[in-house]
């Protein structure tokens, strides 16, 4: 399982049914930690108390920019999970959106292979777990910046949406902005 932070949402939901669970994220301090993202949309890390600091520690308004991924596993289904994207814009909520993350069967098909034997990630709607051989194909050595682009991108985005699936992908960027790209082709 690993070391996750709490969070609790205050701010609207898309699915009402699920304002009262308590969230957990790898994507903050990964310490622990107690938030909760308030009605008005702010991040707020709450203190904890401490033998090592001697004063009070008040709860801190998180400025946060970008995504995080909150989930908790689902009351009404044996080992599903409720997980939305969060998207904070210079501090505040900009939108808050449900990833809908379906049961995979439980044998897959073998994923398709090159003319020279090694194996090409496919991306499917839902994603899947990579094979140590696509990783060892398609993942780059080093990670460089080249004149402000990625050597060798395509392949990385591809093995990256082979892992994380399209509709987890089209979640965090938002549909309407999938749809255009999608659109403009």
């Amino acid at each position: 399982m690993g070391i996750f932070d709490t969070v609790t949402c205050d701010y609207p939901l898309p699915d009402p049914q699920h304002q009262d669970l308590e969230f957990q994220t790898k994507d903050l301090e990964k310490v622990m930690g107690q938030y909760t993202i308030t009605r008005d949309g702010r991040l707020i890390r709450h203190a904890r108390p401490s033998l090592f600091v001697p004063s009070p520690v008040s709860d801190v308004e998180w400025p946060i920019h970008g995504d995080i991924r909150i989930y908790e596993r689902d009351p009404a289904a044996d080992q599903g999970l409720i997980e939305y994207a969060v998207r904070f814009s210079y501090g505040r909520v900009d939108w808050i959106r449900r990833v809908r993350l379906e049961q995979r069967a439980p044998r897959e098909p073998a994923p398709p292979v090159l003319a020279e034997g090694r194996p090409t990630p496919a991306p499917d709607v839902m994603g899947r777990p990579l094979t140590v051989e696509e990783f060892a194909a398609y993942a780059p050595q080093k990670l460089e910046l080249a004149a402000g682009r990625i050597p060798g991108g395509e392949k990385l985005v591809m093995l990256l949406l082979t892992s994380l699936g399209l509709r987890r992908v089209a979640a965090l960027v938002g549909r309407d902005v999938w749809l255009r790209a999608v659109e403009d082709q």
